[in-house]
């Protein structure tokens, strides 16, 4: 990836016909920016409405959401996920589609604690967990910025 990319603390990205500015906020780091477009990139087909750091009015923020009408249609989590706040959600928005992403590590520890906190929860909807490798943003990303990535280039998950 490009730094031209980056100005002024914000990236542009591509995918088709749509652009995405991503904000870098300055406790952020970098992979945590990337994880979110890639994410955006990867759900854009089925979730055309997706918005990047939107405050729903809940004790949480998603990294990127598409609203419903009374719930999130699709939440998703880049990087790091507490156990309480992974409990929370999975357990307060069973309708609502999650995606977890994590960066250069074992899909296995984020799919192991998702699983376990599902446990005994009805719930209609599917959760995705996602490794992108430390490598990622070299792959998938352009020097313009746009995106080319799909499931089958990933190491992923799919809970129903």
């Amino acid at each position: 990836m490009d730094s031209a990319l980056l100005l002024g603390g914000k990236f542009t990205f591509r995918v088709g016909g749509k652009k995405q500015v991503f904000v870098k906020k300055p406790v952020e780091h970098l992979h945590h920016v990337v994880m979110k477009a890639l994410l955006w990139a990867l759900v854009l087909p089925v979730y055309d409405q997706v918005q990047v750091e939107v405050a729903i009015g809940h004790r949480y923020k998603p990294d990127l959401v598409t609203l419903g009408f009374d719930a999130p249609l699709f939440w998703a989590e880049a990087g790091r996920v507490g156990s309480q706040k992974l409990k929370r959600l999975i357990h307060r928005f069973p309708r609502t589609h999650f995606a977890f992403a994590v960066w250069g590590s074992s899909l296995a520890s984020i799919a192991d604690r998702v699983q376990g906190q599902a446990l005994g929860v009805h719930r209609p909807a599917p959760i995705d967990v996602i490794a992108f490798p430390e490598d990622a943003a070299m792959h998938f990303i352009d020097s313009r910025g746009t995106i080319r990535v799909h499931h089958k280039n990933l190491t992923w998950q799919h809970f129903v």
